[in-house]
């Protein structure tokens, strides 16, 4: 009986479970709920255009703060001010020889644009360096700073540039070896990608022709007689005598001393180093291609003057062993992977930032 009535009160207890009614509450919390996803996402309700307005105010208000600051972007919430893209317009000119009076609008906005990218890129390599820093010795610090002072010709070059910067002394030390410390960094992160192994060099060797290939040169002496203002007609006639001296017997150096015009030259008998086709203009090197070692050419004129030529020796084209061209192989295809690696680090550097732009600061 005790089990029974045991069993039936639990029956009771359940149904009584069952039956009662879900509080009013939480029917209004999954009202509101719905309203919400409606709000947001179906119908851009009042309240998601008060949000909207208050995000939009707020980012009114932090454009405002930022221009009267003079800060033109944030990288990962660091700022980049106006007076930095200044500053690198200024030596971006300064060194390509740029006179900024007079270049046009259009392409100052382009060069700064330019700059403002670089200092972006700068501050990306800068914040994570920082956050994965590079141990530099004492050595290589002072090594860097000497580096960076080799650069001026003189103290007061030196000081003249570090008062146009607007830098210190200790401020320079700081800045130099917080760069040489990037670059390190960078050196680290990409120093897996630019590894060139033995099949790669190899590989380039047996594809680029050029690479492995020595071609004909020449060496020759040459009577030099300059053009420029000179009557042509008598400079003919004395080329011409000069020429019928040398047939008549006449040491081709002794010449070269007496009359020769091209004072590097001369003063080494009338030598000129090794030629190759490449690094003459066309009628000198048809003029020597056909003589046979030991001979003198005609006189013959080029867009600088009159030329007498006598061939001393040459070399037919001929394949370099690998061995030879290693090293030059293998230090252009590291730059390729470099060159390569360092965009890449870039691009993902972007792709990780959050990277922000004050509109019409530059």
């Amino acid at each position: 009986m005790c089990l029974n009535t045991l069993s039936v009160n639990k029956e009771r207890k359940k149904a009584t479970r069952v039956n009662k009614p879900v509080p009013k509450k939480y029917i209004f919390y999954l009202i509101v709920i719905i309203y919400l996803v409606l709000d947001f996402y179906v119908f851009s309700g009042p309240f998601r255009s008060g949000i909207k307005r208050i995000v939009s105010k707020d980012q009114q208000s932090l454009i405002e703060i930022a221009r009267n600051e003079g800060v033109v972007a944030t990288v990962n919430a660091h700022p980049v001010y106006e007076q930095e893209v200044v500053r690198s317009f200024n030596d971006y000119c300064l060194k390509n020889g740029i006179d900024q009076k007079i270049i046009s609008k259009k392409r100052t906005d382009s060069i700064k644009s330019l700059c403002l990218n670089n200092l972006i890129i700068d501050k990306l390599v800068w914040f994570h360096s920082y956050h994965t820093p590079v141990q530099l010795s004492a050595e290589q610090v002072n090594e860097a700073l000497i580096d960076f002072r080799k650069g001026f010709e003189n103290s007061e070059e030196f000081n003249e540039g570090l008062k146009s910067q607007g830098f210190s002394i200790s401020r320079l030390d700081a800045y130099v070896e917080n760069q040489f410390m990037q670059r390190q960094w960078i050196e680290r992160v990409i120093s897996k990608y630019i590894q060139v192994s033995d099949e790669e060099i190899l590989k380039r060797y047996e594809a680029d022709k050029g690479a492995r290939e020595n071609p004909e040169r020449f060496k020759v002496q040459q009577i030099f007689f300059a053009s420029l203002n000179k009557n042509p007609i008598d400079l003919r006639k004395k080329v011409s005598d000069v020429f019928e001296e040398l047939e008549s017997g006449s040491g081709f150096e002794l010449m070269v001393g007496s009359y020769s015009e091209d004072p590097q030259s001369k003063s080494n008998k009338g030598h000129l180093n090794w030629l190759t086709k490449e690094r003459v203009e066309q009628s000198f090197y048809d003029q020597i291609q056909n003589l046979n070692i030991g001979e003198i050419s005609q006189p013959f004129e080029t867009k600088i003057g009159w030329h007498i030529v006598r061939l001393v020796d040459r070399k037919v084209s001929n394949k370099l062993p690998l061995h030879i061209v290693k090293k030059e192989l293998a230090a252009a295809i590291e730059a390729e992977k470099r060159y390569d690696a360092i965009k890449a680090l870039i691009n993902y550097m972007k792709r990780k930032a959050k990277i922000r732009y004050i509109s019409n600061m530059i």
